[in-house]
């Protein structure tokens, strides 16, 4: 078993994807930290799995809007360590919802931070995203692979795609902000496509498998690229990451740096579920990004525990099978 933090964790976010995950592993290797799991289920959903989570011992559950002071202040102690992954996600969101997206991902943000600085949290950690420097590879002010020090750019605010980014820059400079003004020690895991089972819809994956699946041969931006990481690696490199003192006040990239096209992700997908099938090519939306690639030299300065990682053929399969068997 791995040592414990011996602090209190709160994981607000919990019964979403990544934050489902990376509370089952706390529980399971660190066995002495009890776990506070905060959720309103805007976009998660309670399911058995996740109140089974939440019967296990050591484990408790409060449900609130983290964008109320009042509820955050209620549910934070000096000493705890926070991790928010709360945010209002999703591609179809961002163009339908984009004044939700900014409320459930920018001022949840300001919120539990600024709570977690003044109450004297021993850690805050955010989990942000590659959407917050995705404008500045449009206009071809990044290198590929990206590195973490990449300016922010949002060329054309009326775009609604742009209300996740806006917010999850706003989240990485708090920060910033909070370790300044009240010496909140912080972390800012900046992720990339991560994958796998319970991620929900309204990405690219589990939207192909159900759309194939269903017979439906439609593809959007097949000449993109992207680099996919399975979510139980991901979860192995948080843990780690979270115990490493050299990581503190740190911003680093999560993922997987072995790029692939979207029709080739396509094409793998179809011949896992739907053989047959022949893909029809169709335009990506406006804004997404052409490449996206990290530069994980600094995750990897810090932590091994990305190496033997699942490959993308067996990911696939294994999130496959969760969701025809699910869904």
């Amino acid at each position: 078993m791995a040592k414990s933090l011996k602090s209190r964790i709160v994981i607000i976010g919990a019964s979403g994807f990544i934050g489902f995950h990376l509370s089952k592993a706390i529980h399971s290797n660190w066995g002495d930290s009890d776990l506070v799991l905060i959720d309103n289920f805007i976009r998660s959903t309670s399911d058995e799995a996740f109140r089974e989570l939440c019967r296990l011992d050591r484990v408790s559950f409060r449900m609130g809007d983290v964008t109320e002071s009042t509820f955050i202040e209620d549910c934070l102690l000096p000493g705890d360590i926070v991790i928010n992954l709360a945010a209002l996600n999703g591609t179809q969101n961002f163009y339908e919802k984009p004044g939700d997206v900014l409320h459930h991902s920018a001022v949840s943000a300001l919120m539990i931070n600024r709570v977690a600085a003044i109450v004297g949290a021993s850690r805050y950690i955010y989990f942000g995203s590659s959407e917050v420097y995705a404008d500045s590879i449009n206009a071809g002010l990044v290198t590929l692979p990206t590195p973490e020090n990449v300016p922010f750019l949002i060329q054309d605010p009326t775009n609604p795609r742009w209300s996740y980014a806006s917010a999850k820059q706003i989240g990485e400079i708090s920060c910033h902000a909070y370790h300044l003004q009240y010496g909140l020690d912080y972390q800012i895991f900046r992720i990339h496509n991560i994958y796998g089972p319970r991620m929900g819809m309204h990405h690219v994956i589990p939207d192909l498998i159900m759309n194939f699946s269903k017979g439906n041969p439609e593809v959007m931006g097949v000449e993109q690229t992207r680099c996919f990481m399975f979510v139980s690696d991901a979860v192995r490199v948080i843990l780690d990451l979270i115990k490493n003192d050299r990581a503190k006040n740190q911003v680093i990239n999560i993922g997987s740096d072995a790029e692939i096209t979207i029709l080739d992700l396509a094409l793998k997908i179809s011949t896992l579920v739907n053989p047959n099938l022949i893909i029809d090519s169709i335009p990506a939306p406006a804004g997404s990004v052409s490449r996206r690639q990290p530069d994980l030299a600094h995750m990897k300065s810090l932590t091994k525990s990305w190496a033997d990682s699942i490959d993308i053929d067996e990911g696939l399969r294994l999130t496959k099978e969760w969701y025809l068997r699910n869904l």
